[in-house]
C-alpha cells in the first residue's frame, strides 16, 4: 500500500485497496476519491496533488518521457 506524508500538515495519505485515498491526521480520518472528492470521514479536505499522486493513473513500467530520452 502506497503512503505519503504531507510535508506541511504531517497528514498521512495512503492508497486503500478499493482505490480511495485515506487521510489521517491527529486521530481524524477521511476518505477521498481519485478526483479528490470527500467520500466519508471527519477530514473533509485533502491536498488534491497528493491524492492524484497516489490514486491517479500510472505510467507503464519502463515508460519514458520524451523530454528525458537518452
Amino acid at each position: 500500500m502506497a503512503k505519503l506524508k504531507h510535508p506541511l500538515s504531517g497528514a498521512l495519505y495512503s492508497l486503500e485497496p478499493d482505490g480511495l485515498v485515506k487521510v489521517e491526521n491527529n486521530g481524524a480520518v477521511g476518505y477521498f476519491s481519485v478526483l479528490g472528492r470527500h467520500v466519508s470521514g471527519e477530514i473533509r479536505q485533502a491536498d488534491p496533488h497528493l491524492v492524484q499522486w497516489l490514486a491517479g493513473p500510472k505510467l507503464p513500467e519502463g515508460a519514458r518521457s520524451r523530454r528525458h530520452r537518452g
